[in-house]
C-alpha cells in the first residue's frame, strides 16, 4: 500500500468526485477523461477503505443529504465492493477494477435514476437510456479508448446477474467477479433510502441475499462481508445512558462512540461497555459526522493483512540463484518450512527404484538427486504461495493446476518418469505468475487451442480464459528465480519465441499445454502444426495416439496421485 493518508477532505471528495464522474456522460467533450477519472477515483476508494474501514462502513448507514440518490447509491456500491474484496483478501489492483465497474453502473443515467427514485415518470427516451445504460457505457468507454477487459465483461452481465442471483431456480452463474459486483449492487440498492420504497438495513440485506441465492460463491462472500461488518461496526447505533450514540469503532475492550443530537455529532465517549449494534439509515448533512470525526487520534488502526510471504520468496530466490546447489545449501534454505519434508518423502518414493524409505531430509535429498531437489523445493514453496493467494477463481485455478499435474503424470507413465519434476515445476511457477500478475484477466472459460497469436505457440493463458502472458514480466520473473532451470527457460520459449524455433524441452511443454486444454476445453479442434507436434511428442513418450492417451487419462480420473 502507498503512503497515502486519508483525511476528512479526501473522504468528502469521494462524494464530490463520484458526483462529478456521474455527470461526464452528459458532456461528450469530456468522454476522453472518463478512464483516468474513474481509475483515480477507484484508487481513492480502495485506499480510504484500507485505512478507514469504520468510516466507510458508516457511510453505508448514512444518506449524505447534500447529494442525490444516484451519488449515494454509487458510493455505497463502491464501498461494498471494497468490503467484499477486503473480506475475501483480494489485492488492491483487482479491487480497483471492480470498483470501476461499480462506478460505471449508472454512469450514463444519473439524472434518470434520480427521477426514478423520486417516483417521477420517465419519457420514452429516458426509459430506453436506463434500460440500455450498460450498452451506452460500453460505447462511451470504447470511444475513450478504455482497454478491453474485466470491467466491460462485468458491465455486459450485470443486469442479467442482478436478476439471476436470487430466485426459485438455481441458474448457473460462472463469473465470480460479476457476482461480487452484483451483490454490492443489490445490497446498495436495498440500503440506500428513497421515497415510497422500503429501506433495508445492511444486516437485513445480507441475510435476504444469503437466503435467496443458490450460488455457493455468493454465500461464502456474503458470510465474509458479514464478518467484516462485525469487525468494523462503524455507523451502527446504540443507546448510551439513555442518549442516542453511534459506534465509531470497536476497541480491544469496548467501543468508541459519538453522541448524537438530531443526527448531529455532539460529543465523543470511550467506554468498556459492549453493545448490540442497531443498523438503520441516517440522513444527515453534518460534516463532522460524515467526514471529520473518523480521523480522531483515538480511532484504532485497522487490522492489516500481509499478502506477500517474504520468507518464502527469499527461500525460492536462494534455491534458484546458483546453477549447482549443494545439499547443505538446499537444507539451509528449506529448514523453516515443514511442508517440504513431506513432499520430499513422497518424491523419494517416486524417484527411488529400490523402494527404500527416506528418513531424514538429507536422505530424501540424496534419493531425489541434486538436479531435482532444488526444483521440487521451489515447487512446494510456490504451491504454498498459490494456496495463500486469494482470488474469486482460486478453486478453479487450483483444479486446473491439478489437471496439468495429471496430464504430466499420465504422459510420463510409459517412460521418462524422472522428468516429472522438471516438467511440472515450470507450470507451478506460471500459475503463481498468472494469479499475481494477471489476476484481473483470469476467467473460468478455456480458450480453444486454435486461437494462436502470430507465429507463437499456444499460451498457458488460454487455460485461464485470456490471450497471452506479459512477455516482459514473465522474462524478468524467470530470470530472477529460475535462471538455471532448463525447463523454466523452455517454458519462456513457448510463450515468447517463434513456434518453428522451439527446443525439444519447449516442444514437450507445448504438448502438455495442448493436452491440458484439449482434455479440459469444450473445443477439441487443433491446427495441423499442433497435431503434428502432439503426435511426435506422444510417440516419443511411447503413446500410440492422442486417442490412446485420452483413454488412459480418463481412466486415471477423477483423481490421480504422483506417488
Amino acid at each position: 500500500m502507498s503512503d497515502f493518508k486519508p483525511n476528512p477532505t479526501h473522504l468528502k471528495r469521494l462524494f464530490e468526485h463520484t458526483h462529478q464522474a456521474l455527470r461526464l456522460y452528459y458532456n461528450k467533450q469530456k468522454w476522453s477523461a472518463i478512464y483516468p477519472t474513474l481509475t483515480q477515483l477507484a484508487e481513492r476508494f480502495v485506499l480510504c477503505y484500507q485505512t478507514q474501514p469504520n468510516a466507510m462502513h458508516a457511510h453505508l448507514q448514512f444518506y449524505a443529504a447534500d447529494y442525490g440518490y444516484t451519488t449515494n447509491l454509487t458510493v455505497n456500491q463502491c464501498i461494498l465492493v471494497c468490503a467484499f474484496c477486503y473480506a475475501n483478501g483480494y489485492n488492491e489492483a483487482f479491487t480497483e477494477e471492480l470498483v470501476i465497474a461499480a462506478l460505471s453502473d449508472y454512469l450514463c443515467c444519473s439524472n434518470e435514476t434520480n427521477k426514478i427514485a423520486r417516483s417521477a415518470v420517465l419519457s420514452k427516451q429516458e426509459s430506453k437510456l436506463v434500460q440500455l445504460r450498460h450498452q451506452f457505457v460500453l460505447k462511451m468507454l470504447d470511444s475513450a479508448n478504455v482497454p478491453q477487459g474485466q470491467m466491460q465483461r462485468i458491465l455486459s452481465r450485470l443486469d442479467k446477474y442482478s436478476t439471476a442471483i436470487t430466485g426459485q431456480k438455481a441458474l448457473p452463474l460462472y463469473d465470480n467477479t460479476s457476482i461480487l459486483v452484483t451483490l454490492a449492487k443489490r445490497i446498495a440498492k436495498a440500503i440506500t433510502p428513497r421515497p415510497n420504497v422500503k429501506t433495508f438495513t445492511i444486516v437485513q440485506a445480507i441475510k435476504s441475499l444469503y437466503l435467496g441465492t443458490h450460488n455457493e460463491f455468493a454465500q461464502l462472500s456474503l458470510s465474509a462481508l458479514a464478518k467484516q461488518i462485525v469487525l468494523y461496526p462503524g455507523g451502527s447505533l446504540v443507546k448510551y445512558k439513555g442518549q442516542s450514540a453511534l459506534i465509531l469503532s470497536a476497541t480491544h475492550n469496548g467501543h468508541l462512540l459519538v453522541l448524537l443530537d438530531n443526527n448531529r455529532a455532539v460529543g465523543m465517549i470511550k467506554t468498556n461497555k459492549r453493545f448490540t449494534p442497531l443498523y438503520q439509515p441516517i440522513s444527515t448533512s453534518d460534516k463532522t459526522l460524515l467526514y471529520s470525526i473518523w480521523f480522531n487520534e483515538q480511532m484504532p488502526e485497522p487490522i492489516m493483512s500481509e499478502h506477500q510471504r517474504v520468507d518464502i520468496w527469499q527461500a525460492i530466490s536462494d534455491l534458484g540463484k546458483h546453477q549447482f546447489l549443494e545439499f547443505k545449501a538446499i537444507e539451509k534454505a528449506i529448514t523453516p518450512f515443514s511442508q517440504i519434508k513431506l513432499a520430499l518423502q513422497v518424491a523419494a518414493r517416486q524417484y527411488n527404484r529400490q523402494g527404500q524409505k527416506a528418513t531424514t531430509v538429507r536422505h530424501c535429498l540424496t534419493m531425489v538427486g541434486l538436479d531435482i531437489a532444488g526444483l521440487l523445493c521451489q515447487r512446494v514453496l510456490l504451491e504454498t504461495l498459490i494456496s495463500e493467494l486469494h482470488h474469486p477463481f482460486a478453486n478453479d485455478v487450483w483444479h486446473k493446476y491439478n489437471h496439468i499435474n495429471k496430464v504430466i503424470m499420465v504422459l510420463l507413465s510409459h517412460a521418462q518418469g524422472e522428468q516429472f519434476e522438471r516438467l511440472l515445476s515450470p507450470f507451478t511457477a506460471a500459475i503463481y505468475f498468472i494469479l499475481y500478475q494477471h489476476s484481473t484477466a483470469v476467467m473460468r472459460r478455456v480458450i480453444p487451442c486454435t486461437e494462436e497469436v502470430e507465429d507463437k505457440g499456444i499460451s498457458i493463458a488460454h487455460l485461464f480464459g485470456f490471450g497471452r502472458l506479459s512477455e516482459a514480466k514473465l522474462t524478468s520473473y524467470i530470470e530472477s528465480y529460475f535462471k538455471y532451470s532448463d525447463t523454466h527457460q523452455a517454458f519462456l520459449e513457448t510463450e515468447a519465441k517463434d513456434k518453428q524455433t522451439l527446443s525439444e524441452d519447449a516442444r514437450h511443454i507445448i504438448a502438455i499445454k495442448l493436452l491440458a486444454i484439449y482434455t479440459l476445453g469444450e473445443s477439441q479442434t487443433i491446427s495441423a502444426w499442433q497435431k503434428q507436434l502432439l503426435e511426435d511428442v506422444l510417440k516419443k513418450m511411447q503413446w500410440q495416439s492422442l486417442a490412446n492417451f485420452c483413454d488412459a487419462f480418463i481412466a486415471h480420473s477423477p483423481s490421480c496421485s504422483i506417488d
